[in-house]
């Protein structure tokens, strides 16, 4: 059974001082074993510091320990100190309002991908400078692929979606049609940023049938990159590892409202997706306030919520389901945790979670789950 205990900032305080000289006293302390949750306060300016607002639909590390958070055109920088070190709201008539997924270059340039307001707007990628809000399109070469097939039907740049960027490689999902069947591929495009080139690594097809009514549209696809360029794509039906150069390393199915892969460097990775499993893991929650405290501790079980996805640990060849943080927005590995957004509107939370200092690290799988 999963356990969970909430500790009050001070108590977590002295738990952890405990824990470091070896004492113990009244108030439990982490163990190996346990996984650390604690709500993420920032300045909201006009409310102070706030652990619970809207919910966040995207996260993304600035490389220097802090990450870069939005909804819409509402902005948020945080530092590895846990300062708040930008916030600001994008006005609607500019052209960056409403931003897809964004990926960090450097402390203060995004790659973003590209939903304007424009009639006339394609897909695409920008290199944002979020203190000028100055932006740059990034050149798009055309693919071989992209040729009018046999029907008649040129697609080219149909849709963009996740994004996930690795030694000057932006990596996005591609939503590609394919008439005259009810369907759609998602495509692992990389291009360089730079020059623009780019190629298909991986193509997966989809059915609108993975759209679900709480995702309307394309179906959900999400994406990330570990140190050593393999590639965690996480879909309605399938969790799935691939090499560099696009060969599947591993591939377990799933059925996933709204899949989010977050990973860290060495390989080792969480999945959001599927029915929650019994799970043996131990948790406890740090700091915040009672109400983000409450919020947390409702994500143990996706049984409430009105999207079911579970999450699951994975490394080498092994994976673990953990009742933790169900159902999240987007997550993101910064610094030594992950940063995960759950909630919607009034709320939402930014979590940062540690896992036990125990936990082997990742790789390559080579295993199959069908």
């Amino acid at each position: 059974m999963h356990r969970s205990r909430v500790l009050p900032a001070a108590v977590a305080t002295a738990a952890l001082l405990a824990l470091s000289s070896g004492l113990s006293g009244c108030a439990p302390a982490l163990g190996v074993g346990d996984w650390k949750l604690e709500p993420i306060s920032w300045d909201a300016q006009t409310f102070g510091d706030v652990d619970v607002a809207f919910g966040m639909s995207t996260v993304a590390a600035d490389g220097v320990g802090g990450f870069w958070s939005g909804s819409a055109g509402s902005w948020l920088r945080v530092g590895a100190d846990g300062e708040t070190l930008a916030r600001f709201n994008i006005e609607v008539e500019h052209p960056l309002h409403g931003i897809g997924d964004v990926a960090a270059l450097s402390p203060t340039e995004l790659v973003a991908v590209r939903s304007r307001n424009e009639p006339d707007a394609t897909p695409g990628l920008s290199l944002v400078d979020m203190e000028t809000l100055e932006y740059t399109d990034v050149p798009m070469k055309p693919l071989p692929e992209d040729e009018p097939d046999p029907a008649g039907f040129d697609f080219g740049d149909f849709m963009f979606g996740a994004l996930a960027v690795h030694d000057g490689d932006a990596y996005v999902i591609r939503y590609q049609p394919t008439p005259p069947t009810p369907a759609i591929d998602s495509e692992v495009l990389r291009i360089d940023l730079d020059t623009g080139e780019r190629e298909v690594v991986h193509r997966e097809a989809l059915t609108f049938d993975e759209s679900t009514p709480s995702a309307p549209g394309a179906p959900p696809v999400d994406i990330d990159v570990d140190a050593e360029g393999r590639i965690y794509l996480a879909t309605p039906a399938n969790r799935i590892v691939l090499a560099p150069d696009g060969t599947e390393l591993s591939r377990t199915a799933q059925s996933a409202t709204r899949p989010v892969v977050a990973v860290r460097p060495d390989g080792l990775a969480l999945w959001w997706g599927g029915s929650a499993e019994p799970s043996t893991a131990e948790s406890v929650i740090v700091g915040g306030s009672a109400e983000a405290r409450d919020l947390i501790k409702a994500r143990q079980s996706c049984d409430e919520l009105y999207r079911q996805d579970a999450l699951h640990l994975t490394y080498a060849d092994e994976q673990e389901p953990l009742s933790l943080l169900c159902s999240p927005n987007a997550a993101a590995w910064v610094g030594d945790a992950w940063v995960v957004a759950v909630g919607g509107e009034g709320d939402g939370v930014l979590v940062r979670l540690t896992p036990p200092a125990h936990l082997p690290p990742g790789g390559p799988t080579v295993s199959s789950t069908t």
